[in-house]
């Protein structure tokens, strides 16, 4: 089971994560986020984790191509997140301008089904660029991801198309005491969590990121 745990905010933070057997570590450059983080603080934690088999994803949101390109040249990243508003037509040209990085593109979802990923990945057949995985996280009015709020498994799990759409990735309140639960009902790719492993915001909890990567691991 693939596991990122997002919102790492300095290097010894980042180390303690890869070390306890993450996946990927997500780097937020949203400015609004309580887990934004600067380019030169991503550089660090390239460093502090580039002996580890690990991940590092950059979360955007509404970024330019031009922003993205250019944390992209100064940061070694192995993905992209897309969080926010992002056009099919964007996806395309990003990738014509980052060939080598996949792309996650996350979806915060409120509906009974799942017509509107299905819209917009149909727009993207048709611009020549499909999401490398799938993000889904709960829906809030006041803020792109990170509020601990639960996606709706059930919802998921009977519209997303497996076996036609990209790998899926949950995201949306995940914590150690769910994450099994969540496994077993979704069946996704792989899991994600900022809010739910942490002490207080933005402040990862040892204890919390462990447990939370055995029980992923155990479902």
């Amino acid at each position: 089971m693939w596991t990122k745990i997002c919102g790492i905010r300095d290097a010894e933070t980042a180390r303690m994560v890869a070390d306890l057997g993450a996946s990927a570590l997500g780097l937020n450059f949203y400015a609004p986020s309580p887990r934004c983080i600067s380019v030169e603080t991503a550089g660090e934690i390239a460093a502090a984790v580039s002996k580890n088999d690990v991940a590092l994803v950059g979360l955007f949101v509404n970024h330019s191509l031009e922003d993205i390109e250019t944390i992209c040249q100064d940061v070694s990243l192995d993905l992209l997140q897309l969080h926010g508003d992002e056009s099919p037509e964007f996806l395309a040209k990003l990738a014509e301008r980052l060939p080598n990085l996949p792309l996650i593109r996350a979806f915060r979802v409120r509906e009974a089904n799942l017509e509107s990923i299905a819209a917009y990945l149909s727009d993207c057949d048709r611009c020549g660029k499909r999401p490398d995985y799938l993000l889904i996280d709960a829906y809030s009015p006041d803020a792109f991801g990170g509020t601990g709020k639960v996606a709706p498994w059930a919802v998921i799990q009977e519209y997303y198309q497996f076996t036609e759409w990209p790998p899926l990735i949950l995201a949306g309140g995940l914590t150690p005491e769910n994450v099994a639960e969540a496994i077993a009902a979704v069946q996704p790719f792989g899991v994600d969590t900022a809010s739910g492993v942490e002490s207080a915001p933005g402040i990862k909890s040892e204890e919390l990121v462990a447990s939370f990567i055995n029980r992923t691991k155990k479902a």
